[in-house]
């Protein structure tokens, strides 16, 4: 059975590997990746060692998993520094992000990349994330949208720019 997985990144094509499995989005986590990968080929490359199997690139629960077989700790070492990153930053745009509740999906996205999503699905709601947490979080949650994460400090009504802007 083993011998019939196969490496999910093409180490002469690691751009259209990653995206096959993250999608195209070259500033957010499929860029992240591939370069991630593109240094791997490079130390693999410089050291003589084998590429790292990689069995799955994906998105659970509003977090980048990259599974993999690989005993090399500066490898191992790698993907973690990226995968780290990754579920700080957006999926869509690497704008700093946190993960948000939309429509029963978890998501990190920026406060910009979540309302062009959520207001895709719900153009005319204004609560889109989640539900209303404990008070300590509501320091850093949007009053009108829900959006956890980038409040506008220059904001009196502790709204995230995305709502600013809309003059929500």
């Amino acid at each position: 059975m083993a011998d019939d997985v196969t490496n999910t990144i093409d180490f002469n094509d690691i751009k259209q590997s990653v995206e096959e499995n993250l999608g195209s989005t070259p500033e957010g986590w499929s860029g992240l990746v591939t370069v991630l990968f593109t240094e791997v080929k490079e130390y693999c490359d410089l050291k003589g060692a084998t590429y790292p199997f990689v069995l799955q690139i994906k998105e659970k629960i509003g977090e980048l998993r990259i599974y993999h077989r690989c005993d090399d700790r500066q490898i191992q070492s790698m993907i973690a520094a990226t995968i780290a990153r990754a579920n700080h930053s957006c999926e869509r745009c690497g704008n700093s992000a946190e993960t948000q509740l939309l429509d029963g999906w978890y998501k990190t996205l920026c406060c910009w990349c979540a309302h062009d999503v959520a207001s895709k699905r719900h153009p005319k709601r204004k609560r889109l994330f989640g539900v209303r947490k404990k008070p300590a979080r509501d320091r850093m949650t949007c009053s009108v949208c829900g959006y956890f994460g980038q409040i506008d400090r220059t904001d009196d009504r502790n709204r995230c720019p995305a709502c600013v802007k809309k003059e929500w």
